[in-house]
């Protein structure tokens, strides 16, 4: 099985990797192009002999034994040539099925493991984009190439210019020399190439993007409304044209290279030729070697400067293939001393030391800054959250509140001063069981096209498990799931689906059915209530909510989640009331704590702040009155 590890790859682990993944079907197709290669060689022996037997029958009048042998190892060759590659295809498809879900499983267990800020970095989205891209078809294709020059082409050569130095032992010689400068050149193509194609690769991802904006459903209704196709168009085309560009360029390095070895295929065919015609007649040459080898020597040839030389592209090709594999491997993991591996079909994070239950969580004297930055985000923060209690963490932008909860959810854990958990240092716990200590609603939600359940059960953090489920455990999970959607007022917009909860979201299938956009926040909701982490966390994801609409929905998840510890986040203060204390940041630091009312009665930043935005509320207020 191949595991993922920090070391140097390099062409050789063109091989070594799908071994690893398919051990059988690795050896297999590698004696299958061996023993083409064999049969190549032999062929040039069997035909030679066939030929100068079936000569001399004619001679003497008389078809003898040994000319058949020979007609018959010739058919048998023949037809082993033509159904190899048949039985190599077989076992090639079942390497790379091997390989593409092995690879991939533990590209992917890599980026889970991967520090937090290299997640936001472009430069590593770039790297783990060009390593996981058409990974399938990157697999096969460097696969094939290194089989057809090490196990093919190689041993093809090597053995036909043997039969030929037995005969002349300075021809060989000669044509290595006439070819060397044509290897020379694919080796430095072939990293060229690779270069061009990675350049290419950013472009394609963006024309591609800006194509599905001019074509997809997603942003129909604003391309009709806003007419802005021929913009758009613009700026597909001009990154369609560097792709465009990137991608000839590297296609003509290609093909002046299969140029030059054409080029060498037609001298070192004249040379051989008439350096073999004068042997010939001196009867240093049989017919039947002549005839052989002269049959032979184009595939020879060909082999040599042309399909060995594309062979030598895609290695070179792959050696800078496996540059980004061993920088990719090394990127920087997170490092969790007390951990307990699982299984392939677990989930990616493991389970190390246990989360005592909560009594209190407090930030004492933190300063944080992003890796690669000099300004501090927070400076010397300190604060104190309790069990059981409702949070507000308000601010204007750029106060530090994201910055926040990234230190909270332990996503970044390098910064001064401490964060104590029961009086236990955050730092001390493995993050993989941290995590499950908080469920989150982001500002920019995912929104999953899949069901309803699904997006609502995934907040179980285990959806693989429901096929284990018995009947009773999976009455209990959808009676959970419907209160959660009862509770945020989405369950009887769900029943009123076509299929309830087993309706798709989204716009994947033309079955599919997209909710609006508080729909989908309900529904986001609902999967953070699903799950039983000690932590709920509101990221403003109603920011694109009015503030009325906000604030009835802060109100109705605070309500059903009445029972445990709650921290909601956002500029606007129209939930803050909701919450049993409310701290306020300016400048990366606690500049006021209290309840709504103590705030309030000292006038200060949050008294000013909120007696800013209470018109915004005035809606709400006459609104209730008229129902009374």
């Amino acid at each position: 099985m191949f595991v993922l590890k920090e070391r140097k790859y390099n062409w050789l682990d063109m091989w070594r990797m799908p071994f690893a993944c398919a051990p059988f079907s690795t050896l297999a197709v590698t004696l299958q192009k061996f023993s083409t290669a064999l049969a190549n060689v032999f062929q040039v022996i069997a035909v030679a002999r066939f030929l100068d037997s079936a000569i001399s029958s004619l001679e003497r009048k008389s078809f003898d034994r040994e000319t058949v042998i020979w007609l018959i190892l010739t058919l048998l060759v023949t037809g082993w040539k033509r159904i190899s590659f048949s039985v190599g295809a077989i076992f090639t498809q079942r390497v790379i099925i091997q390989a593409n879900r092995q690879i991939s499983w533990e590209a992917a267990k890599k980026r889970d493991r991967l520090e937090y800020y290299l997640l936001e970095d472009p430069k590593t989205e770039e790297l783990s984009n060009r390593i996981t891209g058409k990974l399938e078809l990157t697999l096969w294709r460097y696969l094939q190439w290194f089989l057809n020059l090490f196990a093919l082409n190689i041993p093809r050569i090597a053995g036909v210019l043997i039969i030929m130095a037995g005969y002349v032992w300075w021809l060989p010689l000669l044509m290595l020399a006439l070819t060397l400068p044509v290897f020379f050149f694919s080796l430095k193509n072939g990293k060229r190439v690779y270069q061009a194609v990675g350049e290419a690769a950013l472009y394609e991802r963006r024309h591609k993007y800006l194509f599905d904006i001019l074509t997809g459903r997603d942003a129909v209704e604003e391309r009709s409304l806003f007419g802005y196709t021929g913009q758009v168009n613009e700026r597909w085309h001009d990154q369609y044209e560097e792709a465009r560009k990137l991608n000839l360029k590297s296609e003509m390095m290609y093909i002046n290279n299969a140029l030059r070895g054409t080029a060498m295929n037609c001298v070192l065919t004249m040379v051989v030729v008439l350096v073999m015609i004068p042997l010939l007649v001196k009867g240093q040459l049989t017919a039947g070697i002549f005839i052989s080898l002269l049959t032979s020597l184009y595939d020879l040839i060909e082999l040599m400067g042309g399909n060995t030389s594309r062979a030598l592209n895609q290695v070179a090709e792959a050696q800078e293939f496996m540059k980004d594999f061993t920088a990719f491997a090394s990127l920087p993991e997170r490092v969790d001393d007390d951990v307990t591996p699982k299984g392939e079909g677990a989930a990616l994070g493991s389970v190390g030391k246990r989360l005592p239950e909560l009594e209190t969580l407090e930030f004492r004297n933190v300063t944080f800054r992003y890796p690669g930055t000099d300004v501090d985000i927070l400076r010397d923060f300190s604060m104190t959250l309790e069990r059981g209690r409702h949070y507000a963490i308000v601010g204007e932008n750029g106060a530090g509140k994201s910055t926040l909860i990234k230190l909270l959810t332990g996503l970044y854990r390098e910064y001064k001063g401490e964060i104590l958990y029961n009086g236990e240092e955050l730092r001390t716990f493995p993050r993989e069981e941290w995590f499950r200590n908080f469920s989150c609603v982001f500002q920019d939600f995912a929104r999953y096209y899949l069901s309803v359940e699904e997006n609502i059960c995934l907040g179980t953090g285990d959806m693989s498990r429901e096929e284990e489920e018995t009947d009773e455990q999976r009455k209990r999970r959808l009676k959970r799931m419907e209160e959660a959607a009862r509770g945020l007022d989405i369950h009887d917009v769900v029943s009123d689906l076509k299929d309830g909860y087993a309706t798709r979201l989204g716009k994947l299938d033309e079955d599919s059915v997209d909710l609006s956009g508080g729909q989908w926040q309900r529904v986001a909701m609902a999967r953070a209530l699903m799950n039983d982490a000690a932590f709920l966390i509101l990221d403003e994801p109603t920011a694109a909510l009015d503030p009325i609409s906000e604030s009835r929905l802060y109100e109705e998840f605070g309500r059903i989640s009445r029972d445990r510890t709650t921290i909601f986040i956002s500029h606007r203060l129209g939930s803050t009331k909701l919450s049993d204390y409310i701290f306020v940041l300016k400048d990366g630091q606690v500049k006021e704590k209290g309840s709504h009312e103590e705030l309030m009665d000292s006038d200060g930043i949050y008294a000013e702040m909120y007696r800013t935005q209470q018109s915004w509320y005035q809606a709400e207020k006459g609104g209730r009155e008229n129902e009374n």
